[in-house]
């Protein structure tokens, strides 16, 4: 007879074949309904995310004071209105600019002045080229200003991004630090 603590005795260590089953079919049923299996055949996620943006609801939630965020497009998207015009922080997907449009103008009737991009990535960027045509100066790390301004391949997503067109690309860009006094707000930005 096998000693008390023998994995053969001890239950917590025995697997049986209901159990084995069962834990198969979760695993499987979790790599079918990864992302990548939820995608329509031939689409990748980039494709994918920004054609969701199209009819994604873009939700304004009051944060504190005159900070506040958009919900539903990409990344977040944080507002700073005041006198000096609307400061965003990330511009979301280019597809939700008209939700974007009308949630901004439910914060503030000010003019969009500044753009600040947090890193490269497109569902933080995509919407820099209509930021900037409505009059926004585009301010980010000098590494964003490179990926936008070059080809860039993410294996993980399976997608080559061209470079961006020039409206899109960050005109002010710093390298560890830089400080802003906007709408009566001190905004600290530093890279890391």
């Amino acid at each position: 007879m096998p000693h008390e603590n023998h994995p053969v005795a001890n239950n917590s260590h025995h697997l049986s074949r209901r159990r084995f089953i069962a834990s198969a079919g979760i695993l499987t049923a979790a790599a079918w309904l990864s992302p990548r299996h939820l995608l329509a055949e031939g689409e990748n996620i980039v494709v994918a995310a920004r054609k969701r943006a199209e009819t994604a609801n873009i939700t304004v939630q009051a944060l504190r004071g005159n900070v506040s965020a958009l919900i539903g497009s990409g990344g977040h998207i944080a507002v700073l209105a005041g006198r000096d015009g609307k400061v965003i922080i990330d511009s979301g997907y280019a597809t939700s600019r008209a939700r974007i449009t009308d949630a901004l103008a439910k914060i503030d009737p000010g003019p969009i002045n500044h753009l600040v991009n947090t890193h490269w990535h497109f569902d933080h960027t995509d919407g820099n080229e209509w930021m900037h045509s409505e009059g926004a100066t585009i301010l980010a790390h000098e590494n964003t200003r490179k990926h936008l301004s070059t080809t860039t391949r993410v294996e993980g997503w399976d997608f080559t991004f061209p470079p961006s067109p020039a409206g899109a690309i960050p005109n002010e860009v710093f390298d560890k630090e830089k400080t802003l006094y906007l709408n009566s707000t001190t905004i600290a930005l530093s890279y890391y």
